[in-house]
Order: C-alpha cells, then structure tokens, then sequence
C-alpha cells in the first residue's frame, strides 16, 4: 500500500493554500488507489507533489505505476522509488525498496528482451475454389489462386480480394497476427445473369395480315366503284358502299392488332443465363 499520512505528504508548508490543496489531492489519489484507478491516482499524486512535494508522494507514485506492470510504468516506478530514497531522510525501508527496484528492473530489462526478439511480421495463406482467381491483398496485386508461397505481412487488419471473370468477387478483411499463420479460403460463387422472356406476337401479325388484306379490298372495291359509276351511277354507288365497309374493317382490325401487340409483347419473366 501507498504511504497514508496526508501530513507527511505536506509536512512543513510555507503556503497554507498550497497545503491545503496538497492534503485534498493525496486524500484524492488515496481513493482511488483504493478502488485500483492507478492512473487517477498518479495523477492526483503528481497535482499534490507540485504544490507540495514530498518523499512519500514520490513512493505512492511509484507504487501505482508498479500496479500498471507495462514496461514504461515499471520503469516510472523504479525512477520514482529512487527519488523517494533520495528525499527520505534515513527511510526505514531502504533495503526492502532497494531490492523492489532491483526486481523492476530485472523485469524491465526481460520485457526489453522479449520486445526485441518477438516477431514483427505474420503469414498469411490463400486458397479459392477457383483457379486463376486474381489475388489482391491492401488493393495491391498478390498473385493468383492457387498462391504457392505463403504472403508475409505486417500483423493486422488487411482487406483481402479475390476476382475471375464469370464469378462474383470475393471481399474479406483478414486479420493477421505477428509470428502466427493465418490461413484465408476464398469461395467464389457463379456470376448469375438474367434475360427478359416476352411473349410471341401471334395474334398481332394474324390482325396485322387481316387489316392488310381489308385496306388492299378497299382500295380494289375503290376502283371497281369508280369504273361502274362511268357506265351506272346507282352500281357505282353500291361498289363504293363496299369499299368503305372494308375500309373500316381494316382500320378496326388495325387498331386490334396494335392493342393486342401491347400485350403479346410485354415481358412474361425472366430466365437464367448460364456464363
């Protein structure tokens, strides 16, 4: 545990303000030492020591940097106990302290050690279903499938595509840990195409043929009309009756086969193209 004597944290204050606030911050660390907040607690250490310093705030810091145990705190601490040996007069831990920082410093030096033998890079491992497949890691280009070599990559997040012509690209995001192989297998799935299916126009060309045929009468029962009015005017007459007659039909069948060709010629469905 800290140091618990908030007099001692402010032992003889030239300035009753700073004192008083040096005693509200050591009360403020102590708490939160308590609850195990280590960072609140240096910091709230640290505001005491600057209005008022003091040995046993340099040990209160050092202990909650010790309870961080990262290698930069661990060394926090160890400077920090050698400035409460420096400022205690005669501290009846000596020894006891002495010996914790040769301890952090041992590991300290262990965790320097490791940092520098641990692996900085990963392996990373590409198969598909399909063969030929493009292979494209960080948009940069990384061969095609079947990959022979494994890729050697920095540890993380790395966006991983493969694409072939006929198939839909295959997107992921592979996350990569340093000094371990991450294996990735691609399944590439069919590009699916469709077409419109529409109705034949059968009944449309039928009423398209008859309207033909019934303006072709017209325009023939037209000129056989004209040639009786020469020689009878009622006969004539009678023939043009009939040219109009199908004159009408053709247009009647005309617009038939027009609205009948909207509905012969829309789409019925669609239907699967194989690539």
């Amino acid at each position: 545990m800290p140091a618990g004597n908030a007099e001692q944290a402010t032992a003889a204050p030239e300035d009753a303000e700073a004192a008083r606030v040096a005693r509200e911050r050591f009360r403020e660390g102590m708490g939160h030492f308590e609850a195990r907040r280590f960072r609140e607690a240096i910091h709230a250490f640290q505001l005491a020591a600057q209005a008022v310093p003091s040995a046993d705030l340099w040990f209160n810091i050092a202990r909650a940097y010790e309870e961080l145990h990262d290698p930069v705190s661990l060394a926090e601490a160890v400077e920090h106990y050698r400035m409460y040996l420096r400022d205690r007069v005669d501290p009846p831990d000596r020894e006891a302290v002495e010996q914790r920082i040769a301890s952090l410093e041992e590991r300290v030096e262990a965790a320097r050690q490791a940092s520098l033998s641990a692996p900085s890079t990963g392996t990373l491992r590409v198969d598909g279903t399909v063969e030929g497949a493009t292979v494209t890691l960080d948009e940069r280009p990384a061969g095609e499938t079947p990959v022979a070599a494994p890729l050697t990559v920095s540890p993380g997040a790395h966006a991983l595509e493969l694409s072939r012509e006929g198939f839909l690209p295959f997107r992921a995001e592979v996350d990569v840990q340093a000094g371990s192989v991450t294996a990735a297998y691609a399944r590439l799935s069919p590009a699916t195409e469709y077409r419109s299916v529409r109705g034949r126009r059968i009944w449309t060309w039928v009423l398209t043929g008859l309207a033909a045929a019934g303006l072709g009468a017209s325009l023939g029962l037209g000129v056989h009309a004209r040639s009786e009015a020469q020689t009878d005017l009622a006969e004539g007459r009678r023939w043009a009756a009939f040219s109009d007659y199908a004159l009408g039909g053709a247009i009647t069948l005309g617009v038939a086969a027009f609205v009948v060709g909207l509905f012969e010629g829309r789409s019925l469905g669609t239907e699967r193209v194989t690539p």
